[in-house]
């Protein structure tokens, strides 16, 4: 089966945009990092060397509800935090940035456009349907299917055709080479059953050959998972049982933790972590390397953004050390590009860096012809204190070269219709995930990009990023994304501010995961020490 990819429509925008690290609304990732013999754990290495013990069910809160669980289809973060436990890849990236097998044994490339992946032979989905290439083959042609309407299909263009060779392997046939494929097999290539798809409820039961499988979805109160004996894994889960809940308050995540109502909580906020750190009774665990890119995001489409005067003046009034001090109480690192310092894609480059030059500002707005200021709507999220209080910063710093930026604040779901419609004029949003530049680059930068939520459209750029993404030489493609970087500053669009740091919190007992580029939950490993 061949599928040619159409365009995606604006409900096509922003769809399950936190799992790529696109404008993620649900919070940090969950259990990327647990356990430690210390009070303080640095991302980014194995977090404990003793082996979990067996059983037991681990409680943890996440920072709001799943919308779906279907890997397709889910817009927020909180839903991949769940079903990362539930489903498998054919590779995982380990926390050196080393692809590793999942469900495929081996891999190699054939030529430049074909892959051959041998499959693992012991796996099985929770349905009791065994794993087979026809599974692979099912799952990324449905992904590619317009009618499945999912935002990564833009991800998986590049791929003609799918062939099931035998029953444990699979080729990927590609319309050209393509440089991120492997990294987009490893970030969001989930695996599911056909049978189960179209004959179950994917969104609300999903089934995957994950470590863990679902038993309920409580909506307002809870999701739980059990221990899926059959896993592939020989030896794991460790633990019986998840169960996932979903208090909206930061404090509410805390007082459960402190109470022992919890094991696990997730986007400890600022004001609190230099007492909770301390705490004897927590391991509270944060990336030195920070690994979250906050950015201001501007509607190219509507005045006075269209101007991209506007726009470059509003990122040389910024002072973002400001920000860091103020939005961020001096934590994380003042942020320049789309991948964290940590990246081997980072260059360091910043245009901005000199700034904040309020005389060449106001020599902008003056060329834009707004010498005598003008007044801008900023979608401000309360529910996301570190953005709001960026866009509170950025208020008081706009002032100085005369736009009025009043901050209108909106609940999620009327911030993410805005957003995705591109109904607004300036807001801040993050992105995690961007594990190569490409899958920033195609979604939210290119033209008819599935989360270019700004309408930035520049010919130029488009055929940059094509070229960079059929580049298989990864110096080659570092130079490419260093001119697409300069010209897509140039233009501004978005400015990026700071790099968040991660924040987790769990008791002592947690114990078992590694961070792995991909933020994503490793489940399997987790568990009690006795």
């Amino acid at each position: 089966m061949t599928i040619d990819p159409a365009p995606l429509s604006r409900r096509d925008l922003l769809r399950r945009g936190g799992l790529l690290g696109l404008v993620a609304l649900g919070g940090p990732s969950l259990l990327t990092a647990c356990g430690s013999s210390s009070g303080k754990t640095a991302a980014g290495t194995a977090t404990a060397t003793k082996a979990p013990s067996p059983g037991g069910t681990l409680r943890a809160a996440l920072t709001g509800e799943p919308d779906s669980l279907d890997p397709a289809i889910s817009s927020v973060y909180t839903g991949a935090q769940v079903y990362d436990g539930i489903f498998s890849k054919l590779l995982d990236i380990d926390p050196s940035g080393a692809f590793v097998g999942d469900l495929a044994r081996s891999w190699k490339a054939v030529d430049d456009t074909t892959w051959t992946f041998e499959l693992v032979d012991n796996a099985t989905f929770h349905n009791g349907e065994k794993f087979s290439a026809k599974d692979v083959k099912y799952t990324f042609d449905r992904l590619r299917d317009p009618k499945t309407a999912s935002a990564y299909a833009a991800l998986y263009t590049p791929i003609r055709e799918v062939e099931v060779m035998s029953p444990t392997t699979v080729v990927f046939h590609l319309r050209t080479p393509f440089g991120p494929f492997l990294t987009n097999l490893a970030n969001n290539g989930e695996i599911v059953n056909q049978k189960a798809i179209e004959s179950g409820n994917p969104a609300r039961k999903p089934v995957g050959t994950g470590p863990f499988e679902f038993v309920e979805w409580v909506q307002g109160d809870h999701l739980s998972l059990k221990k899926f004996a059959g896993y592939h894994h020989s030896g794991e889960p460790y633990l019986d049982a998840v169960t996932f809940t979903f208090p909206l308050v930061d404090q509410g995540r805390i007082d459960a933790l402190s109470s022992g109502e919890l094991d696990w909580a997730d986007a400890i906020p600022l004001q609190q972590v230099a007492t909770l750190s301390k705490d004897p009774r927590f391991t509270y665990v944060t990336s030195p390397t920070a690994g979250i890119p906050d950015f201001l995001a501007m509607n190219t489409k509507k005045a006075p953004f269209d101007k991209v005067e506007v726009r470059q003046a509003v990122a040389w009034a910024l002072d973002r050390k400001a920000i860091r001090d103020v939005a961020y109480l001096g934590t994380g690192e003042t942020g320049n590009q789309e991948v964290p310092t940590g990246s081997p894609w980072f260059d360091g480059q910043d245009p901005y860096a000199t700034g904040p030059d309020l005389a060449k500002a106001k020599a902008l707005m003056a060329k834009a012809g707004y010498a005598n200021g003008l007044t801008v709507e900023y979608l401000g999220l309360p529910q996301y204190p570190e953005l709001l209080k960026t866009g509170q910063v950025v208020r008081d710093q706009l002032k100085a070269i005369g736009i009025d930026l009043r901050i209108k604040q909106v609940d999620v779901a009327v911030w993410y219709d805005a957003y995705s419609k591109g109904n607004y004029q300036i807001t801040s949003a993050y992105q995690e995930r961007t594990i190569d530049p490409d899958n920033f680059y195609s979604l939210v930068i290119r033209s008819g990009g599935s989360i270019n939520t700004s309408g930035y459209a520049n010919p130029a750029i488009d055929a940059m990023v094509d070229a960079a993404a059929a580049s298989t030489d990864t110096a080659a493609r570092k130079k490419m994304y260093a001119s697409i970087r300069k010209t897509v500053r140039e233009d501004a669009p978005l400015i990026f501010v700071h790099y968040e740091t991660l924040r987790y919190l769990m008791t002592k007992k947690v114990t078992g995961s590694t961070i792995n580029p991909t933020l994503e939950l490793n489940l399997g490993k987790v568990g009690f020490t006795a």
